[in-house]
């Protein structure tokens, strides 16, 4: 009985995700009219896969390995172990937390493939910013977003930022 309503959570968790995926994308992608081309929102099609947006990208994270990268932490499959492998943190639980973000995510229409890494720019020699469109369900245009990335012992990872923001919108507004 105690699983159930552990189950019951974790699916309201990740409606509240979702949720927040979907409000919190536009929000972002309106934040700040002084930034960089590469943060405005796109409009062209791109969900078959990362167009040539990398200007200045670093060796070895290319849009397609940056996708690469998101789609898998994405994709409610992936086992929390390769998850955590593939992101930036010391949490023992970090896998997991995503992985049931990415269930309720999916449930909402945000599968991985909604997810499309348009370019990716160096922020330093170990850092990077991949600019990612995301398609809503709910909207006729994808929104941009910006995500950062982090070479942590020769490996490129989804940075803590981004996995903050990840979770950050499983927590839905306050």
């Amino acid at each position: 009985m105690h699983l159930t309503s552990v189950s019951r959570r974790r699916a309201r968790v990740a409606a509240i995700a979702a949720a927040g995926l979907l409000l919190a994308a536009p929000v972002a992608a309106c934040a700040d009219d002084s930034s960089s081309s590469s943060a405005s929102p796109s409009t062209s099609s791109t969900a078959a896969g990362p167009a040539s947006g990398d200007v200045d990208a670093p060796a070895g994270l290319d849009s397609a390995a940056a996708q690469q990268i998101l789609r898998t932490v994405l994709d409610p499959t992936t086992s929390p172990q390769v998850i955590a492998d593939l992101v930036d943190s010391g949490n023992a639980t970090i896998g997991e937390q995503l992985n049931g973000f990415a269930r309720g995510a999916g449930q909402a229409g945000y599968t991985p493939d909604k997810f499309t890494v348009t370019g990716v720019r160096a922020d330093g020699s170990d850092k990077a910013q991949a600019t990612v469109a995301v398609a809503s369900p709910h909207t006729p245009a994808p929104v941009s977003v910006q995500y950062g990335y982090v070479r942590v012992a020769g490996k490129w990872k989804l940075s803590s930022d981004a996995v903050g923001a990840l979770l950050g919108m499983a927590s839905g507004p306050r």
